[in-house]
């Protein structure tokens, strides 16, 4: 019996859109320009999709034709590739490589494909490609409990495909360009940070979504604490592909439509509430303050706490009761502590933001998302951010089972997006 060719004979590649002089006839030249071609297949899950798929058909028949008859008439094709997202943000990796190359929409590529030769085994005069014409959509985060982080890349076909083409004869370069360092995968758990920001607090949209800073972003509800893993729905999703061919054209070709996106949060419901109480006392620079009475019943170690005097950050680290309660915090108090204090965890702050579904004016806003950094830190200048503006719609209570009791909130997309963008 012949040898049957085995994994990991499969290299994927990535060229520029001005890589080829001509991209039906590419020449050993251009496709191991180093500079030009990039060897993305070390990052590629093997769940990935590039190939032809079935030609649109005409069924027309003459009046000889006894039986069906289909003649294919322009070629369909289709492409979406999935990849590892390296926890070092600042590697020169594979991992980083792709992300960088696919992380915004509206960027013309050429797909290569060769099979028959490991990823990194040189060109040469002869080899067989497939080439695929792709502009990029906006990307997919898939993330999960328990699983590694990666970017979805989506794409929009050009209409340029050629399949088993040999590359035509020319100087080698030194590429496809392969990092020399594949990357580190990085985990879903622990590395997603999750804001609301209100209409109220942004000024100018436009700007937001396209350079939010650090201080709007820090002066939203952090929700990252009450969110569950269980239904985890939000980000952007494949954009509508609009198919509008010219008569020129002899392939399929798409243009970005509306842009998709969506969001569904389980949170997590907690037994105590948000709650204003009255200090009677606590000086600047100390770590404490006293509340009015017993309040045991009504702190929890972790909640954050804000007032007059309290320091920016703070949270509840421990309390004795005497005949009065003395509150230990994380933070030195910036000034004298005086009038009422507010006590609230992440659970009882997204409670009371969506808690008043049926209400006259529905709340919207922003959901930030930080992903593939550790979610305890603030947002920081030069952090990369995905921004969705929604009104929330339904609130949904989860009381059955055994496991905890939540609230789930489906959010209703409002059509503005800044994708990937950069912290100012």
């Amino acid at each position: 019996m012949p040898a049957k060719m085995l994994r990991p004979n499969v290299g994927l590649y990535v060229a520029t859109a001005d890589a080829f002089a001509d991209w039906k006839n590419p020449t050993l030249t251009e496709i191991t320009s180093a500079t030009k071609v990039f060897n993305i297949s070390p990052a590629v899950t093997d769940d990935y999709t590039l190939n032809q798929t079935e030609s649109q058909s005409d069924n027309s028949l003459s009046v000889v034709d006894n039986a069906d008859v289909t003649t294919p008439t322009y070629f369909n094709y289709e492409a979406s590739l999935d990849a590892f997202r390296d926890a070092n943000l600042a590697a020169d990796s594979v991992y980083n490589k792709f992300y960088n190359l696919f992380k915004s929409p509206d960027v013309k590529y050429y797909l290569i494909k060769r099979v028959g030769k490991s990823h990194d085994a040189a060109f040469a005069a002869g080899d067989v490609v497939s080439i695929f014409g792709v502009r990029t959509d906006f990307p997919v985060d898939i993330v999960a409990d328990g699983e590694m982080i990666r970017i979805g890349a989506r794409f929009l076909v050009t209409g340029e495909i050629v399949l088993n083409k040999a590359v035509a004869a020319g100087t080698a370069g030194a590429g496809p360009e392969l990092k020399s360092t594949i990357g580190t995968k990085s985990t879903s758990n622990g590395k997603i940070k999750v804001t609301w920001i209100p209409v109220a607090n942004i000024s100018n949209e436009g700007t937001f979504l396209s350079a939010p800073t650090a201080a709007l972003l820090n002066g939203g509800t952090d929700l990252t604490e009450a969110i569950a893993w269980d239904s985890y729905d939000l980000g952007s999703q494949d954009s509508n592909k609009i198919e509008d061919r010219s008569i020129l054209d002899e392939s399929q070709v798409q243009s970005r439509g509306f842009a998709q996106y969506s969001g569904s949060l389980n949170f997590f419901r907690s037994p105590y509430n948000t709650v204003s109480l009255a200090a009677t006392s606590g000086t600047a620079a100390a770590f404490t303050f006293i509340l009015t009475g017993d309040q045991s019943s009504k702190l929890e170690v972790g909640m954050s706490v804000s007032g007059t005097g309290i320091g920016t950050g703070a949270k509840v680290v421990s309390w004795s009761v005497s005949t009065n309660t003395t509150v230990t915090v994380s933070i030195a108090n910036s000034a004298t502590v005086s009038g009422n204090i507010t006590f609230a965890n992440a659970q009882t702050l997204a409670y009371d933001l969506y808690k008043d579904a049926t209400g006259t004016t529905r709340p919207t806003g922003y959901l930030a998302v930080r992903i593939n950094k550790a979610a305890t830190g603030a947002h920081l200048a030069t952090d990369v951010v995905s921004i969705y503006k929604f009104t929330a719609d339904a609130f949904m209570e989860n009381t059955e089972g055994e496991d905890s009791v939540k609230f789930m909130v489906n959010f209703a997309s409002q059509g503005k997006l800044g994708k990937n963008v950069t912290v100012a």
